[in-house]
């Protein structure tokens, strides 16, 4: 007997083949696999909201995306195609099915010069995998974001019911001419995703970081949440600086990462529009009180990274990522492109980290440059860390310089009681009835943080 192969064609059409070569079933599973990704991706696709620029420039961006997509869904089609000649015939075999489940989650009692404020974070990561008999992992993936934070201009947050002036940073989200709102919370489905894992790579399809996050280095912080360099929570609402080079954010993406080959890997990503709104991270057409619009269409990431253990040297990472999109607002004169560098090296408990970014804010004279350094000592359960970070955005017209001392304690497996101090200055332009008036900002405060990481 031949191997049977059921394919839905157009219309809900079933087209069935029967060949007697063991390959033919190969690659019906490959163009199923097609089929399945050109579905989930128009499913994640068509969630945005508001506008999209006008019907001949609309036509012309899904025209542009629908090429590029094709293009891609072929190659993750023929991909495995080769790989798959040397498989058993018949149907396939799955040898395990796995399921993981991670939570991050914090609460922070925070004082000093904005008051008290208790903020919380809940960060979970849910993961469906099966394992095929020729080795290939797939799944899914599911993460779900909760956030009660204060009120900081940006990253994702929206402005209060005054809007002056309409300027919103592509680079961090940041937004001026505006009050935040009194408080904030947030909740979201940040990854909703699809992937594929074999000997020549793996794939992932939907709500996802883009490349240039995959190919990142972590900065070695002393606290989980509480951090300088755009962490999940803010004590103080001038605090601005984000290396993060995060192009389509959280939106749907087709990724593709290649193995890690002696310390080296890279991954390259693809979005044909990008207007989905994370916890942390948002690109929404349209925000409330009218800030412009920090949606992006065609945008693609690149970046590569290197990790490795010396013996005698320690391990050492680094990362080169690159962002460029298109900007949907016409408030932005060109298109958007954005640089992203890090560096970390560990040893005996040591660990010196820094991270850039390097932005243009789609606008002549519009540069947003940023700078990170943290250092962190582990001594049995404690650690001690510091950090520094400074940031300029021509744009919004305003810079920054901040520091931040922790002391952390490991309690059992899984909790850690972080006590830290921070210190900040900003200087920054800010609108008022006699016109642009240069103003300055400084903050110092204390917090206590209590998290759970399993």
């Amino acid at each position: 007997m031949g191997d049977t192969c059921f394919i839905p064609a157009r219309n809900s059409v079933i087209v069935a083949f029967t060949s007697h070569l063991p390959f033919s079933c190969h690659i019906c599973r490959a163009i199923r696999l097609t089929i399945l990704v050109r579905a989930v991706w128009i499913g994640v696709s068509s969630g945005g909201t508001g506008p999209t620029g006008g019907a001949a420039r609309g036509t012309m961006t899904q025209t542009k995306s629908a090429i590029i997509f094709s293009a891609l869904s072929a190659v993750l089609a023929a991909a495995p195609a080769h790989s798959l000649q040397n498989s058993d015939a018949g149907p396939d075999r799955f040898a395990a099915v796995e399921f993981s489940l991670s939570t991050d989650a914090a609460l922070v009692f925070a004082g000093g010069s904005y008051g008290g404020n208790i903020l919380a974070d809940l960060d979970t990561r849910f993961e469906w995998e099966t394992i095929s008999d020729n080795g290939w992992r797939w799944g899914f993936e599911l993460g779900l974001h909760a956030q009660s934070d204060m009120a900081r201009e940006g990253f994702a947050n929206t402005t209060g019911p005054v809007l002056t002036t309409p300027q919103r940073s592509l680079a961090t989200g940041r937004y001026r001419g505006g009050a935040a709102p009194s408080g904030r919370k947030a909740f979201a489905a940040e990854r909703l995703n699809v992937f594929l894992k074999a000997g020549w790579g793996e794939w992932r399809l939907g709500l996802t970081p883009g490349a240039a996050q995959v190919e990142a280095v972590n900065l070695p912080t002393g606290s989980a949440f509480v951090r300088l360099d755009g962490g999940p929570l803010g004590l103080g609402r001038q605090v601005m600086t984000r290396t993060a080079n995060t192009g389509a954010g959280f939106g749907p993406s087709l990724v593709y990462s290649t193995p890690r080959i002696i310390g080296l890997r890279a991954s390259a990503s693809f979005a044909p529009q990008a207007r989905f709104c994370g916890v942390d991270i948002c690109l929404a057409e349209a925000h409330p009180g009218g800030a412009g619009s920090s949606s992006l269409e065609n945008v693609f990431e690149a970046g590569i990274s290197f990790d490795h253990t010396f013996a005698g040297t320690g391990r050492i990472e680094a990362a080169l990522n690159v962002v460029t999109g298109e900007p949907l607002s016409v408030e932005f004169q060109d298109n958007y492109s954005a640089l992203g560098a890090q560096v970390r090296w560990s040893r005996d408990g040591l660990s010196l980290g820094v991270s850039g970014l390097w932005a243009d804010n789609a606008v002549s004279d519009g540069r947003y440059q940023a700078l990170a350094a943290a250092a962190r000592y582990d001594v049995g359960d404690w650690s001690f860390g510091v950090e520094a970070a400074t940031s300029s955005d021509d744009y919004l017209q305003e810079s920054e310089t901040a520091l931040q001392f922790t002391l952390s304690r490991l309690v059992g497996d899984h909790h850690t009681v972080t006590f830290g101090l921070h210190s900040t200055n900003r200087d920054f332009t800010a609108l008022s009835p006699q016109g642009a008036v240069n103003n300055s900002e400084n903050g110092s405060g204390a917090f206590l943080e209590l998290t759970f990481r399993h």
